[in-house]
């Protein structure tokens, strides 16, 4: 079952590529970019009696279909529903980075896309990675690894030094206000110790040699709650290794994934994270606003719309109280247009997530929505205030 998971983990990334790079010759060519709809919320300035919240709320662009419409729907919503977006690329073009080239035309296209459903106004959260255990190449348009750098590890002088200019690029292409420079990187640990070691000693390069241009860039990696829950211990202690060059922790959490209820998981996570005094930011998470079963494997999916409601709730309560950077869903629509697409054709563990909207296929709203834009229509204040609470660890209500 673990490694069903996280073959789905894997797949759900190769979709969400797959999902964004289709609909950027709609782009180029139609001058959707310029399309309106909804302002960015202007937070304003709260007063002490009303409600506030203390943390962003944003969304990827992952659109539920291939279509100018299903592109036009999520500019609109992440314009009338969020005041932060998540650009996530995983892969990394090698070998124009070590020859000092122009990105492959794919990758430039993607990222264009991606960096034109920025919401005014709206803050970015970038997010990338070398990999989960070997060098990850670009989905699209990836040019093979050259000889210099095939079967290198992450600690390679080489390897170090082009995935380095590439987070300069990307600084520099996206200007994020903050940057992971890995993707739920605990998973690598799975692929063994020397390539955990190998990861580590990469991560600590590029952190302090991005701080010294970037010292008020909050940089950091990710990891996944579901599979930390599961496995504490040595991934835990692992991952300390990490803290002393990661400022914020980065969590990645599905709770249908994990079977727990997500209030032991979110406890758990307070008492073995708030040592580190660091703030929390929940960088991508969802869950299941429907019951679904796979047809082949039969792995149920236990989702329901009042669960889904209840653990929103649930982590927004917590983000107010520990005073989180930010909260981002991955996914904002059902993709079941999408999925009867290309099902012929695709492993059915791209179904995983499809249920994970706060809107249902059709577009209408499931009770997590009117969940979110209750803490979304509060303003904006981030104050100065401690971003844990050392007194207590947190317990749900």
């Amino acid at each position: 079952m673990m490694t069903i998971w996280k073959d789905i983990r894997v797949s759900c990334r190769l979709l969400a590529c797959q999902a964004g790079l289709a609909v950027v010759a709609f782009m180029l060519f139609s001058g959707i970019a310029a399309c309106s709809g909804p302002p960015a919320r202007n937070p304003g300035v709260a007063s002490v009696a009303e409600p506030s919240r203390p943390f962003r709320m944003g969304f990827t662009a992952f659109p539920h279909d291939f279509s100018l419409e299903a592109l036009a729907e999520t500019r609109q919503f992440m314009r009338a529903n969020a005041d932060l977006i998540a650009h996530h690329i995983e892969g990394v073009p090698w070998t124009e980075l070590l020859r000092e080239a122009p990105f492959p035309k794919e990758v430039l296209s993607e990222h264009e896309s991606k960096r034109s459903m920025k919401p005014p106004g709206a803050k970015v959260y970038l997010a990338i990675s070398p990999g989960r255990g070997d060098l990850k190449l670009p989905d699209k348009g990836g040019t093979p690894l050259p000889p210099e750098l095939t079967g290198k590890p992450y600690d390679d002088p080489l390897v170090k030094k082009a995935y380095l200019t590439y987070c300069r690029r990307s600084i520099e292409f996206f200007t994020p206000d903050y940057l992971a420079i890995g993707i739920e990187v605990n998973e690598i640990l799975s692929a063994g110790a020397d390539r955990w070691r190998a990861y580590v000693e990469l991560h600590h390069y590029v952190y302090r040699e991005l701080k010294k241009d970037h010292p008020r860039l909050p940089i950091f990696a990710s990891f996944t709650l579901h599979n930390m829950f599961k496995n504490p211990g040595h991934m835990l202690d692992a991952w300390a290794e990490l803290m002393p060059d990661n400022d914020l922790v980065a969590v990645s959490y599905y709770p249908f994934l994990l079977g727990e209820p997500p209030a032991k998981a979110l406890q758990w996570l307070t008492e073995k994270f708030d040592r580190f005094s660091k703030p929390y930011a929940f960088v991508e998470t969802n869950e299941a606003g429907d019951r679904l079963v796979l047809p082949t494997s039969k792995i149920v999916i236990d989702g329901s719309p009042e669960k889904q409601a209840a653990c929103l709730r649930m982590l927004l309560t917590l983000a107010e109280q520990r005073r989180f950077e930010f909260v981002v869903l991955f996914i904002h629509r059902d993709y079941d247009a999408l999925w009867d697409k290309i099902k012929a054709t695709a492993p059915e563990l791209f179904m995983a997530w499809r249920d994970c909207g706060l809107l249902d296929e059709q577009g209408n709203a499931r009770p997590a929505y009117a969940v979110w834009r209750e803490y979304f229509e509060r303003p904006l204040r981030r104050g100065t205030g401690p971003q844990t609470r050392k007194d207590r660890v947190w317990e749900p209500e």
